[in-house]
Formats: C-alpha cells, sequence, structure tokens
C-alpha cells in the first residue's frame, strides 16, 4: 500500500468537488470503524508555470478504504507528503498519522532530484 494523491485546479472559493471528495471519505472512514491509520491531508503545490493546484492526500490506509475515490477522481501513488508542504492541513482521521509525515519538504524535494538525476543523465547522454 501507498499514498495516493488527487490533483485539483486551486480555486479561492470553496470548491465542491473538494468538500465531496472530504464527504466521500468521511462516510467510508465511518462506515470503517474509524480504522487506524486513515487519515486525509491537504496541501497546495504549484508547477513550473506557476500555475497552482489543490492537493488531497490519502495515507495507505485510506486509499485503500476510499478506493473508489482513485477512480473517479484519479488519485495516483505519490511520496509521503512532507509536514511542511504549502498550505500542510491534517483534514481528519487517525490523528497518529501526523507522524507518518516527512519532516521536511526540501528535502523531499532533493531527494526526488538525486533519484532523477541519473535517469535524466543517461536521456540526455543518449541524445
Amino acid at each position: 500500500m501507498s499514498w495516493h494523491r488527487i490533483v485539483l485546479p486551486f480555486t479561492t472559493e470553496i470548491d465542491p468537488t473538494v468538500v465531496e471528495i472530504g464527504k466521500l471519505a468521511w462516510e467510508r472512514y465511518l462506515e470503517e470503524n474509524k480504522p487506524v491509520g486513515f487519515g486525509m491531508f491537504h496541501a497546495t503545490e504549484a508547477n513550473a508555470a506557476g500555475e497552482e493546484f489543490w492537493v488531497i492526500y490519502l495515507t495507505p490506509v485510506a486509499a485503500s478504504v476510499c478506493s473508489e475515490l482513485g477512480k473517479t477522481y484519479k488519485a495516483e501513488p505519490c511520496d509521503v507528503p512532507a509536514r511542511d508542504e504549502p498550505n500542510m492541513a491534517y483534514v481528519f482521521g487517525d490523528p497518529r498519522t501526523m507522524s507518518l509525515l516527512q519532516e521536511s519538504y526540501e528535502a523531499k524535494l532533493a531527494a526526488k532530484a538525486a533519484a532523477t538525476a541519473p535517469a535524466n543523465a543517461a536521456a540526455n547522454s543518449a541524445a
């Protein structure tokens, strides 16, 4: 099982899609008797062009329990988020899931860049 995320366009208004995802996840959380390890988090991120997005993170337990969300809203496997990601917020679930978050967003980005550097170097040398 892995962490999953759902990426949606950013808006400063209340987004009905974000609300719907939260409601559906909350219902599953209650139906499954509040499983240990279930957690939902929200954050924001921007791409290279400066476009901003909402990111809804689901712990591995939440992603498993809410598998229908992944199909409807295109959840994708992801790295464990960091506690200091932009606008990171614990939404609901098992509060112990907050301890699962990585310590540093910058360290997470550096590790990701280091992991992709060999592949990028190989692709560039082949060109």
